[in-house]
């Protein structure tokens, strides 16, 4: 009896095992459905709101269910609202998906929901390019670009912040060759806040032709750059050079530092000191050189991010520093003359040398060209004793000889060969 409820028992407990692992099976499987009434709302080119119902079969106040969201599979967002806003430039198609899941249960995971915004219409050639802002003085920035590739367009500026209802109109056109090329922001003319990122759309049209919307999103604290310093004063005590020149009026004190650099006006490379607070600044120097210095404002990272203006202009110590330059640009300009010539010179030397040192070799050739070519002189030196036969060649010498029987006229082309063929007595008679 014992062994029979012990082997209901385990078939009990097998049983109940299969089924909690079949449930478990099918909930892990399950999905939840994808979020329904998926749309997008335009408020203004740069303010979009997307918004969805709950998924079929879930409540949309379970506080079990999120739901997640995505803007080109990147901006990822998790939260229990049914709608996302967003702001941003719309330059290219934008892809929003969005799914449900349960943080009660991590096993259950959503469907994703999708819906997409095309890119803005218009011709792609005149879309403008290099568009770029800068915050120059406190409350004023310049925003410029350049046209697209048909630049007779009539561009316009429009820009939106969220502290603003409705999209603004640029109020200050900068113009070149007749078209606008920028727009000039001044708190005072047109309402903007420097603390708040700007939405800037650029469009126009020309010959009912569109041109092709601009969107851009710039942020006023990355794009501060500050005019460059005037220098007041340079001056000289106990070998030390004093720089003062005057701080910007248009930023706070507390945002601004200062960069100065100098070097001596012949070869040394700039020297860089960074971070100075007050509009001020001294250096070592040597009496006997002159120097040029300049400065630059930095808008440090207490108001924002950390950026720099342009160089001020050069300023030279001392009224010999013209002169300075001028032996320097000297010193470019005769330096390589002097090495050119050094190097003729070391060539038409070495050139004499090598003659010096490898002369040429003779060609025996030349020693027997005359020998063949003079008729008579090849004669002369078969005759000589084999010991002595050096070929001399000489001019011929007519000598006149008398004969008793008859007179004649013998050339002979050697003296010596003469004394040794003919008689003691003709050579006498010669004599």
């Amino acid at each position: 009896m014992y062994r029979i409820r012990r082997q209901m028992g385990l078939v009990m407990f097998c049983f109940f095992g299969l089924l909690l692992m079949i449930t478990w099976a099918e909930s892990y499987t399950d999905k939840i459905p994808a979020p329904r009434n998926l749309t997008s709302s335009i408020k203004n080119p740069f303010d979009v709101t997307w918004s969805w119902s709950p998924p079929d079969g879930v409540a949309a106040d379970k506080g079990c269910i999120k739901y997640e969201s995505s803007l080109n599979s990147k901006n990822h967002v998790r939260n229990f609202s049914l709608s996302r806003e967003v702001y941003f430039a719309l330059n290219d198609e934008i892809h929003f998906h969005v799914k449900a899941f349960n943080i009660c249960d991590s096993s259950k995971d959503g469907e994703w929901a999708n819906i997409s915004l095309p890119a803005p219409p218009g011709d792609v050639e005149s879309l403008v390019k290099h568009f770029q802002c800068v915050i120059y003085e406190e409350g004023c920035m310049n925003c410029t670009w350049q046209p697209g590739t048909k630049p007779h367009f009539a561009y316009s500026l429009y820009y939106w912040q969220t502290n603003l209802g409705e999209l603004q109109t640029c109020s200050e056109y900068i113009v070149s060759d007749g078209v606008r090329q920028g727009c000039h922001f001044h708190e005072s003319k047109q309402p903007w806040n420097a603390s708040r990122i700007v939405y800037i759309l650029v469009n126009g049209s020309l010959d009912y032709a569109e041109v092709r919307p601009f969107h851009s999103e710039v942020d006023p604290q990355t794009i501060v750059k500050p005019y460059p310093p005037n220098i007041t004063s340079i001056t000289l005590k106990e070998n030390k050079l004093f720089v003062e020149w005057a701080e910007p009026s248009h930023f706070p004190a507390r945002c601004i530092a200062f960069d100065l650099r100098y070097k001596d006006s012949i070869l040394t490379p700039w020297k860089d000191t960074t971070g100075i607070k007050d509009p001020k600044f001294s250096f070592d120097i040597e009496l006997k050189k002159k120097y040029m210095v300049q400065v630059r404002s930095q808008y440090n990272g207490y108001c924002g991010s950390k950026s720099s203006g342009e160089w001020s202009e050069v300023k030279h110590y001392g009224e010999a520093a013209e002169t300075d330059r001028t032996l320097y640009i000297i010193v470019l300009i005769v330096a390589p003359l002097v090495v050119a010539a050094a190097a003729i010179t070391l060539l038409v030397y070495l050139k004499r040398l090598q003659i010096y040192l490898l002369p040429p070799i003779p060609d025996p050739g030349k020693l027997f060209k005359d020998m063949f070519e003079r008729n008579g002189e090849i004669l002369h030196w078969t005759m000589q004793a084999k010991e002595c036969q050096i070929f001399i060649p000489k001019e011929e010498v007519c000598i006149p000889v008398l004969v008793e029987v008859e007179q004649e006229l013998e050339c002979i082309s050697d003296y010596q060969n003469l004394k040794r063929t003919g008689t003691g007595k003709g050579s006498e008679e010669l004599l």
